[in-house]
Parts: C-alpha cells; structure tokens; sequence
C-alpha cells in the first residue's frame, strides 16, 4: 500500500515539474463552474468510450414525462425497464447488460448510488432532467470516481449552472393513463453583481398501465451562487418524493398468454367472504440532498474544489402476503397466543439514512498536460426494520416490529490521473486510484430459522467485512488525419451488496468482483457526417451471478463465478445532409457469458439437480441493440423527432434457455414540437406501431419427478414487466 501511495504521489509531482517545464503563458481557460465534475468525467481526449448528452436534447421533450434511463437509450448499449408499463416511477437502468447496482452515478461529482445497494432509485428522481445541463455516460470502467466502482457504466450528471438573467418558467403535460406532469422554474438573475438564487419544483402523476401502480412523484432543485473572478461558492439542495403502486412481481407468462397483460398480484388476498380483494402495495420514499460547493482558480494553471455533502432518506414499503404461515415468515407466534396459524398479513418495511461526504479535486491544465488528482471520504449509516400493521381477522393493538437491523460503511478513496498531449497528435493517460471499504450490518434479518422448540426466530447479522481496492487504468489515444483512435486498459473491483450478504443465510460468504476492461475505438467528423466504433472486452473475475441455487433461509443465493465476460463492438454515428435533416444512430453486437457455469435447479422431492454449461449467456443481457434519432426541421418553428430503439432477446436466467428469455422487440416513438418565441408545445406518440414487449422480468423453475417434472420439462413461475400499447403526451412550455 506504501508502494501504491509513493508511486501515485511520484506520478504527480513528475507531471507537475514537466507541465511548468514547457512554460506559464499556455495556461487554458477554465469554466469555474466546470471544475466540481472535471475530476470524475473524461476529457475529450481520453482513450474511453463514452457518451454526451447535451441540453438541448435533455429539455426537448423525447421521452415525454418517463424517467431517466429511457432518455439514456438514445446512447449505445443502454436499455431501460419500468415496472408499471409508463416508465414513470419504479424503473431501472442497465448498459452492456450490467444492472444498476454496477453502474456508478454522480451529480456534480457527488455519488447518488444508494451505499448498501449500491443501485440508484430513479423514482427519487423524477423530472431531475429539468435542472441538470449535460450527462456524460462512460461505457467499461472509464475513469476513477467517486463511491461504488463502475462494473457496466459510470453516468455522470452535471446540474444546471447559475442563471445571470431572471426567469420564470411553466411546464405542463397531460396524457395516457391519466399522466399529468408540472414545472415550475424561477431565478433572480445576477443580484450585486455576485450573487444568483434558482429553483424548481417539479410533479408527475399517473393512473399506471398495470393494475394499482399508480404514483405520485415530486422533485425540487434550488441553487445559491456566488460567482467571484477567481471563487464559485454554490449552496445545492434537491431531492424528490414518491408513493408509488407496486408490481415488482411482474405479470406472469401465462396471464399475458390469456390477454390479461396489466394484471398484478401484488396485493391480492381473499377476504372473510372469500371473494378476491387487494390492499395496497406501494413504495414511500423521500430524499433530501444538499452541497456545498467551492470551486477556484489557484493560479494560471490550477483549480481546485471542495464539496460536502449530506444525503438524508427515509421511507418504507407495504406489502400484503396472502394466506402464510405467520410464524415462519414473520416469526409472529414469540408474541404470543392469540393470532392465527395461518392468515394474510400486511407489512411495512422501513429504512432511514444518512450519508456524509467530502470531495476534493484539484486539476492543471496546460498545452502540455491536463492532471487531476481527487480524495473523498463518505459515512453512512442505516436502520432498517420490518412492522405488521394488519393480520386478517385478527385486531391489533399495535403494530409487531418482527426484525431490526443497522448497518454502517465508509468509504474512502483517492485518485490521480494524468493526460499527456505529445507532438503529433499523440495523447497518453494514466490513472491510479485506491479504494478503502469498511462495512457493518447488526441486528436481525427479515428472514427466520425454525429453532429446537418449533418457533421461528431472527436469523442474526453479523457482518463485518473491509475492502481495498487497488484500480489502475491507462490509455493511448492519437487524432490524426484518420480520425482518432484510442487504446486503454483499466481494472476495478467492487464490494458485494447488503442483499449478497444477507440473503445467504451464511451458505455462502460472498467475495469481492474483479474487473479488466479492454477498450479500443476509432472516431471521425467529416463536413456532414461523424461515425465511431469501439470494441471491448470485459473479463471477470468473481462476478455475482444467482445460480438458482437456494441458501438455507429459502433466498435465491447469488453467487461469485470464477470467469466470465462481456466482450462486443459498438458503433455509433451520424449524418446532417441539410439543415433541415439529420440522423444519429448506435447499435452494439456483444456476448455476454459465464463459463464453466453450475445451475442449480430446486428440487421438491431432495437435494437440488445441478446442470453444467461449459458457455452460458449472461441473463438480461441482450447480443443486440440499436437506436436511431432521426430530426426534421419542417420549418424555422415545427420539428419532428422519430425515435426508435431494438433490443435482442434478453435470458431470464443462465440457462441459455429460450423458453425462458424474453422476445426481441423494436419500438419508435414520434414527437412534434413547435415553438413561438417563448412558447413550445409538443405532441409525442409513444410506441406509435402498437408493439407488444416486455422490458425484463424474473423467472423460478423447479423439478419433481413426483410430479412429472424433469431438468427439461420444468415446473415454471416467472414476472414479466410489460411495456404499454401506443401512449400520447402533450406539453405546453412558456419561459416568461
């Protein structure tokens, strides 16, 4: 470790003594409000892939009132799923088939990814496109960052600058499904010739295309800055709120087979008649971030940063269970005689967090060289527990606190990386970063264990586990009359989630995943036209993969594979043969697999049946995707906008099997938008050839020879998470 810190230190003080080497008057213009994210984004020279969305397509409307990752899909190697078929509310991300909780994401430098899970709810965040400027999207590893490593992606969002003209701004939308959604955005411009205060409220709401998922969301922005000539102080504070219905158990293959394509069983249960009904099943969850922020010129070639954070959430999940066994799911009979063996029972399960942070860069830019050197450490914390509000034909006193649970973590992490512009066009990057991990989870788990006396009791938690990540990365990149072409390497590694933990029931101690990422592209812009590809290849080490393997608490175990890999091409381009028309494109062709992979298969009648594959597909991650944006100007104030996006067949499970895989399917949105000085309105037809699809799903299998069940005639339960038919949304914005 001494090693590491010398060399890293070393490595920095030799770019430095070569930077003043070649002179003080080359000194590059820096943008203040720029220097926060430098550190964590790519530079326009690097050697790794990656992705820009600009302003202008974040506030034009394409993906209407959904959340984030669908405006994300536009870039290669992304696709976006939703729970309730709209889009808004519960939906996840996934790009190069890696899922949320490997993608790393940051505002302004700040993580956003939830500690434990190591994910990001875009619930949380809805409408946050409306007060962020610019997203940069790092495909592989990319470059060091702050918080959980990145195993798929690093998405990087930069937050709206300070305005120095006052505004005030109303955005409104209506459309299927009883979606509604409203902006409201205002700022003082500059006050005192320093000064400037912004913000925006934002409020989506939706009926939901599957049964009882309907949702209410808000988010709110506000922004005070102080812009000196050499200092930028920015006092940050957003967050977001929802009550989201729920249908995380998707819609079963068989029900879509018989038309029944929003049907949701969350929530259902019999009542004293006998008859079905349903209690809710939503999601409450509110967040509250704040930053402060200082950002400022050292001299001609330094600038450096300093934010702290504080990141508070809090909110719980309900959930009904239909006619279980109180006792051995919620361990209901310690308390006591009274209740039931058997009845349905509604829960709700709580966790409160809090998260501090400090992050510090510093970046030189000269003709010469461009280094960056970051530090940061966070603190969190969290108490989880679980309370049965309601038993079926029994009244309650109180409510039943059935578990209780803490958890901590640390995270620390320094980084330098070092660009060097040579003769020739010719650039090389090195980045070296150290990662240190310590987490801590206490109290009981939501999941019991029948003991001696026939009651079911707590499994205990016990957790502590500390990781040190050592990530170097580096790069060659040339800009020649070909084009530019790039070459990097980069390893990282990254810590196992509170759920790889806690759901193994201690069958299985889950190890840290290792990554090496190779990365090599090519890219041009000719008068009317650009294009690029990049090739790739992601080798793993200990990937958590579940293996239908079942742990002794009944948890689908994941479980660390010793090899596997992502490897692909991405291409990506575009053409403007007219100021009226242009066309951008992007398709990626990967395989993605596990090798010298186990399934367990769970078997009613003994010991599980195990099957070996020497080469498995990857679940959920699709061989093929492709997007295209094609924009006409039909005049100086009507434009259209034709989106469509292709995903290739998705596997629900490692077993390659097509039974149990999702459809490829293609679906294209139409979005006409006309403007009039400070006024647009906007029209967008969603889905608009009917496409019936489903974004992604889950799926459990089981053998019985008992029952006539066989490896390859399998008992089958699966959730499928449909998409909706043909929507409609109109938008009328006025900026006054």
């Amino acid at each position: 470790m001494k090693r590491v810190l010398f060399f890293s230190a070393l490595v920095s003080i030799w770019s430095t003594v070569q930077a003043e080497a070649y002179g003080e008057g080359n000194a590059a213009s820096v943008d203040l409000g720029e220097v926060v994210i430098a550190s964590t984004r790519a530079s326009q020279d690097a050697p790794m892939t990656s992705s820009i969305i600009g302003e202008e397509t974040l506030k034009s409307g394409l993906t209407g009132t959904s959340e984030l990752p669908f405006l994300l899909q536009l870039t290669p190697s992304v696709t976006g799923s939703t729970d309730n078929g709209t889009g808004i509310g519960t939906t996840s991300l996934r790009i190069r088939g890696t899922g949320g909780e490997r993608i790393n994401v940051t505002m302004d430098g700040v993580p956003l990814n939830n500690p434990e899970d190591q994910c990001v709810f875009w619930a949380n965040m809805n409408s946050y496109t409306a007060s962020v400027q610019s997203i940069q999207i790092q495909r592989g590893v990319g470059t060091s960052t702050n918080g959980s490593g990145a195993f798929g992606a690093t998405v990087s969002m930069e937050s709206d600058a300070p305005q120095t003209e006052r505004h005030l701004g109303v955005e409104t939308s209506g459309g299927s499904y009883g979606t509604f959604a409203g902006t409201v955005s205002a700022g003082t411009g500059l006050m005192g010739k320093h000064m400037t205060l912004d913000g925006r409220f934002s409020y989506t709401r939706t009926d939901g295309y599957i049964d009882r998922t309907g949702a209410n969301l808000g988010s709110y922005f506000a922004q005070a800055a102080w812009n000196g000539d050499n200092l930028t102080v920015r006092l940050k504070n957003f967050g977001g709120y929802e009550h989201t219905g729920q249908a995380w158990n998707g819609v079963p293959g068989v029900k879509i087979a018989e038309g029944e394509r929003t049907y949701n069983d969350l929530g259902l249960y019999h009542d004293d008649s006998g008859s079905e009904a349903a209690r809710p099943t939503t999601d409450n969850y509110w967040q509250n971030v704040t930053h402060l922020s200082l950002a400022g010129r050292l001299n001609d070639f330094w600038n450096a940063s300093l934010t702290m954070s504080l990141n508070v959430e809090s909110g719980y999940y309900e959930d009904m269970k239909d006619s279980v066994n109180l006792d051995s799911k919620f361990g209901l009979k310690r308390f006591g005689a009274g209740l039931p063996e058997k009845a349905s029972a509604d829960r709700h399960k709580w966790v409160d967090c809090r998260q501090y942070g400090v992050f510090a860069s510093a970046v030189r830019k000269s003709e010469l060289m461009e280094l960056t050197a970051g530090a940061s450490g966070m603190w969190y914390t969290s108490d989880h527990w679980g309370d049965i509000v309601w038993v079926q034909g029994h009244s309650l006193s109180d409510r039943l606190r059935y578990y209780e649970s803490d958890a901590s973590k640390a995270d620390a992490n320094i980084f330098v990386k070092d660009m060097l512009h040579l003769d020739g066009g010719l650039n090389l990057f090195a980045d070296l970063q150290i990662r240190h991990v310590d987490y801590s989870i206490g109290g009981q788990n939501d999941k019991f264990i029948k003991g001696a006396d026939n009651i079911f009791r707590n499994q205990d938690l016990d957790i502590h586990e500390t990781f040190t990540f050592f990530n170097p990365k580096a790069g060659i990149s040339w800009n020649g009359p070909l084009g530019e072409m790039y070459l990097s390497f980069a390893r990282t590694s990254r810590e196992p989630t509170r759920n790889d933990y806690t759901d193994n029931g201690g069958t299985l101690m889950p190890k840290p995943e290792k990554l090496n990422d190779i990365e090599a592209g090519w890219s041009k812009t000719g008068r009317i036209w650009h294009a690029g590809m990049n090739l790739y290849y992601m080798g793993y080490r200990d990937q958590l993969i579940p293996t239908g393997r079942l742990s002794d608490i009944g948890e689908s175990l994941t479980e660390n594979v010793a090899r596997s890999y992502r490897t692909g091409i991405e291409l990506q381009g575009g053409i403007q043969p007219s100021y009226r028309f242009s066309l951008e494109f992007g398709a990626t062709f990967s395989d993605n697999r596990i090798l010298d992979f186990t399934e367990y298969i769970d078997n009613w009648d003994g010991d599980p049946v195990q099957i070996h594959y020497d080469r498995t597909y990857i679940a959920l991650s699709p061989g093929i995707t492709a997007s295209g944006l094609m924009t006409f100007d039909i005049t100086r104030h009507l434009q259209l906008l034709f989106s469509t996006l292709y995903v290739g067949r998705q596997y629900l499970d490692n077993s390659s099997c097509r039974e149990r895989s999702l459809d490829a399917y293609c679906t294209s949105d139409l979005t006409a938008s006309c403007r009039f000085g400070k006024v647009r309105v906007s029209a967008k037809a969603g889905n608009v050839f009917g496409t019936e699809y489903a974004t992604g799903g889950w799926v459990y299998t089981a053998v019985s020879e008992s029952s006539g069940y066989t490896p390859d005639s399998r008992y089958i339960e699966d959730g499928l998470f449909v998409n909706a038919p043909r929507t409609f949304t109109i938008s009328l914005s006025v900026d006054l």
